[in-house]
């Protein structure tokens, strides 16, 4: 099952292309190196029940997996974005743990896509 959308690795590759030979695995890198923090993040305010961090966290990890094409763990944040701001907190548990897992399919693929030499 692909986590990751091919238009979008197509579409970082064309601007690799450019000129930056590293762009794209630089890229990765990056998101691979925050993505823990995020998720780290996450747990914490979830287990603190802080709903305003919690939004914070999904908004700007809705952000990043967007910018590198995984777009259901992206809508997945924006839900969760939604549901901190209610302070549903079952529903909450119930995304974050969603998160927590889809996470680990999107960092495999990512790692994946980098190995195809960038």
């Amino acid at each position: 099952m692909t986590t990751i959308d091919p238009r979008v690795m197509a579409d970082l590759r064309a601007l690799q292309a450019g000129g930056s030979p590293n762009f794209l695995s630089d890229l990765i890198d990056i998101f691979l190196k925050e993505q823990a923090q995020h998720l780290s993040n996450l747990r914490r305010a979830f287990d603190d029940r802080d709903a305003s961090a919690l939004e914070r966290v999904a908004h700007t990890m809705k952000g990043s997996c967007g910018n590198l094409g995984a777009r259901d763990l992206s809508n997945v944040c924006s839900e969760l974005q939604t549901v901190a701001r209610s302070e549903d907190w079952p529903r909450a548990e119930s995304l974050v743990l969603q998160i927590e897992r889809d996470s680990t399919s999107v960092e495999a693929e990512l790692g994946a896509e980098k190995s195809r030499k960038c």
